[in-house]
């Protein structure tokens, strides 16, 4: 794969909808050669023990190039190593507390350059919410936002984990991509019903200026509703009474990308199949995927 670290001169700016736009017929791999494209699939599944035939189903379906996961809800030994190995991926991952943990799976054809599990340089905020790798010139992170509380109280430090993010991308300018779950909606578009969610904790004013700060500290593009600046696009849905058969969503499922990286990104859609079937998440996976630059 080549670097990233060119500009592209022209992009494609493909938008294909989110309804079923990235579903793949069963059984039919689409996986690319290195030096092509790169294809990332953001998702938290909840439980990776829980969701495993899911993501194996994933992984063999869709064959992406990085995965990045969020609450793994298991301690490192019961991390499935072997298994993901087996299906050529090789995973980074940072066990967390209180139901946390990240994850970053790479296909076997690239090369890890560089891992850090350090966030703002701190390693004990970082543990379960935060996780870096570099492949290919490319800096990817798979984020996991402390949910807070419906009382509005910050007992699980949201606030704190947020402004560290901002911190940790300030005066650094490099092709970066940030993708996983915020546990903020950024506006109302992002919120079914504004009014029945108003000054909750994934709407509250001050999370939401802090992720505006987060991305105009690190020169960063919400991809998603570049993309798609006028549809919902969704990423959440809880499992109870119906909610997602009634889409009564919210899209706190984001993916982050340094400005000077945007014109490499074809394309963003919310894969509305692993929200279906057997045991799905309440979350569906977010595909991103960026044009490689012509030599």
């Amino acid at each position: 794969m080549e670097s990233f670290h060119r500009r592209q001169t022209d992009t494609t700016g493909r938008n294909v909808g989110k309804e079923m736009a990235s579903e793949t017929p069963t059984g039919t791999s689409t996986e690319t050669p290195a030096g092509t494209r790169i294809r990332v699939i953001s998702w938290n599944l909840n439980g990776i023990r829980a969701r495993w035939p899911r993501l194996e189903e994933l992984l063999r379906e869709q064959r992406p190039d990085v995965v990045c996961l969020q609450e793994t809800r298991c301690s490192d030994s019961h991390f499935p190593y072997g298994k993901l190995h087996d299906l050529g991926y090789e995973a980074q991952h940072s066990p967390g507390r209180r139901g946390g943990g990240v994850a970053i799976l790479i296909r076997s054809d690239h090369t890890v350059q560089c891992r850090s599990g350090a966030l703002d340089r701190d390693h004990t905020l970082a543990e379960g919410r935060w996780l870096q790798v570099t492949i290919d010139g490319l800096e990817i992170s798979s984020v996991y936002v402390p949910a807070g509380s419906l009382d509005g109280e910050d007992d699980w430090g949201k606030l704190a984990f947020l402004e560290a993010i901002a911190r940790h991308l300030d005066g650094e300018s490099r092709p970066r991509l940030i993708a996983g779950d915020f546990n903020v909606a950024p506006t109302d578009q992002d919120v079914y019903e504004p009014g029945w969610l108003e000054g909750c904790n994934h709407t509250g004013e001050a999370e939401r200026k802090t992720v505006a700060e987060i991305i105009a500290e690190g020169e960063l593009v919400d991809v998603y509703r570049r993309l798609h600046p006028e549809e919902d696009g969704y990423t959440c849905w809880d499992q109870r009474e119906g909610h997602y058969a009634r889409d009564y969503g919210l899209r706190i499922d984001l993916a982050l990308a340094s400005e000077h990286l945007t014109p490499f990104v074809s394309r963003c859609d919310v894969n509305h199949a692993y929200r279906q079937g057997y045991k799905p998440s309440d979350h569906a996976p977010l595909e991103i995927e960026l044009d490689a630059v012509a030599a």
